[in-house]
């Protein structure tokens, strides 16, 4: 069994950080998988009386953090002999 971690790779590409990798609270709604005002399941990550949700992208990592991810699991399974489904 291996474990991934990414948190090394992430050091200094966090949401404070000058190069982030991941976002930070990101104003929704974006798409239809996002919060909208007035959805009583979703209505805690809204502004009230301003249709102004976080969107599910908050928090998430941006282009680069995924391919730091990625970075990070390959290494991780080259290292642990991986070389693929046979």
């Amino acid at each position: 069994m291996a474990f991934a971690d990414p948190i090394s790779a992430f050091q200094g590409h966090g949401i404070c950080d000058s190069d982030e990798w991941i976002n930070r609270i990101v104003a929704g709604p974006n798409g239809d998988g996002d919060y909208h005002s007035g959805d009583p399941a979703n209505s805690v990550p809204c502004i009230p009386l301003t249709g102004i949700c976080a969107s599910l992208e908050s928090f998430h990592p941006k282009d680069r953090g995924t391919t730091a991810y990625a970075e990070v699991m390959d290494q991780t399974l080259a290292d642990i002999g991986y070389t693929g489904s046979q």
